[in-house]
């Protein structure tokens, strides 16, 4: 394993009084183990199932197409198994046990990472960013969005690294569309590129823009004013704060720099982790940042954004080595 998250887990039956918990999600596999447990990358879903008791034990319940690699490549040997016929139904929640098929009740359980989690956090962050920076700066006119994604995710996949998220738009599509998927438009003049990427269940993301040529005024104020409420978010967020309140110093600072409404055009962002958001940040959140969180917020203003992958602690994991930035927020990249 990878890392070992099981005593959070115990802890929490032990508090809540349940004699045990299944586990059906790849995110809180993942969270409790490292390990990756999909072949559809479409199902939040394993392909197995942890049954950990709040004594300690913890039983893989899978199928004899998935127990041999598991065994051999994900788990290590203090886990028992149970192997099933492929064609069984999967066995019931045992009464006063906890489930995570329906509800994810996880979630708030992995919001702060443990030091091996840090460390692969900040690992996968850097060359993510690696990765993001090459491509970004051997763009060309001419190219298609579909072969700057993949060259993105070709390379991430090198690293070992899977992009459940790769968003690219160029020129008139910018503006137009705050979540764009690749197309076989060709580029001319800017670009964008947006990932979340992700490794051992762990997730980051990142946004860059290039644009060829001078860039005209109104592009430059847009995202002085986009860096600027990205600097208002990564400012407020500090454990304890609260995510409505850290999302106002935002909704202030748009309004500030003459974009008052922007806002509401696109979500801007929240905690991560084992997730692209676990959820995000609306007037009503009243839940609050963890230590040690993964956060991802991305402001945007039609026809630009912003998005690195911080720490609650404010550390900022996907900056790069050669990127223009102004007050360590990154810039348009003119070339």
């Amino acid at each position: 394993m990878h890392w070992n998250n099981f005593h959070r887990l115990r802890d929490h039956l032990a508090r809540s009084g349940h004699e045990g918990a299944i586990i059906t999600r790849r995110a809180n596999i993942s969270w409790l183990t490292g390990a990756d447990t999909h072949v559809d990358g479409s199902s939040p879903f394993a392909i197995c199932r942890l049954h950990v008791t709040s004594s300690g034990t913890c039983t893989v319940v899978t199928d004899r197409i998935e127990a041999p690699r598991l065994r051999v490549e994900e788990f290590d040997g203090d886990l028992t198994y149970e192997i099933r016929d492929w064609f069984a139904p999967p066995p019931p929640t045992p009464e006063g046990w906890l489930s995570d098929e329906i509800a994810d009740f996880c979630q708030p359980l992995r919001a702060s990472l443990s030091p091996p989690e840090l460390d692969a956090a900040r690992t996968l962050a850097r060359e993510c960013a690696d990765v993001m920076q090459q491509a970004m700066r051997d763009v060309r006119p001419g190219m298609t969005e579909h072969r700057l994604a993949a060259r993105i995710v070709g390379d991430l996949r090198v690293h070992g690294i899977f992009t459940p998220v790769m968003l690219v738009a160029a020129d008139q599509r910018l503006p137009a569309y705050r979540h764009p998927i690749p197309t076989y438009h060709k580029i001319n003049r800017t670009v964008m590129a947006a990932i979340c990427a992700q490794r051992h269940g762990l997730i980051v993301s990142i946004t860059r823009l290039v644009h060829f040529g001078p860039m005209h005024d109104d592009l430059k104020r847009r995202h002085m004013a986009c860096q600027q409420v990205n600097a208002a978010l990564r400012e407020a967020t500090r454990p304890g704060a609260r995510w409505c309140d850290i999302l106002q110093k935002a909704i202030d600072t748009y309004d500030a720099h003459g974009y008052r409404d922007e806002w509401k055009l696109h979500h801007q962002g929240g905690p991560m982790g084992y997730a692209a958001r676990d959820f995000v940040a609306t007037p009503t959140e009243t839940r609050t940042v963890q230590p040690d969180q993964l956060v991802g917020w991305n402001p945007t203003v039609t026809g630009t954004k912003c998005e690195d992958t911080i720490l609650s602690s404010g550390e900022v994991l996907t900056c790069m080595k050669d990127w223009p930035t102004t007050g360590g927020q990154a810039d348009i990249l003119e070339m």
